[in-house]
């Protein structure tokens, strides 16, 4: 139950570690690997398959929307963005609810993180 290079690749993508001074932590901070094995055990299996579909569309297809030859990890970080947000955008809507699912996913690893918690204040509250 483990990711592959080119989806953390995808992953980091959507979620990059300092792209906000005040939620400066990404993909590669925070215990994806434990939400995923708790999303991997409790998702139902259309969710799971649907979310390794994004991965590999994402991979795959997303450069090809922008000309650029696949994988998506064989480009630097700015055409890699481009590229998922080609997909996010395109005109085929089961390319953007791929996306969606994507970001779906990697939200709920980020926001289980207990320092993101903490810099948002929701940990804070919960102990109110």
């Amino acid at each position: 139950m483990t990711l592959g290079r080119s989806a953390e690749i995808v992953l980091d993508t959507l979620l990059p570690s300092g792209a906000d001074p005040r939620l400066d932590r990404g993909y590669t901070d925070v215990d994806f690997a434990a939400a995923y094995r708790d999303f991997a055990t409790s998702a139902p299996a259309e969710i799971r398959t649907a979310f390794r579909i994004s991965l590999v569309t994402a991979t795959w297809v997303a450069p090809l929307l922008i000309g650029r030859v696949p994988p998506l990890g064989r480009h630097p970080r700015d055409v890699r963005e481009r590229a998922l947000q080609a997909m996010a955008s395109s005109r085929w809507i089961a390319f953007r609810q791929l996306v969606t699912l994507l970001k779906v996913v990697v939200s709920f690893a980020y926001g289980a993180d207990e320092q993101v918690r903490q810099r948002i204040g929701h940990a804070e509250r919960a102990s109110s």
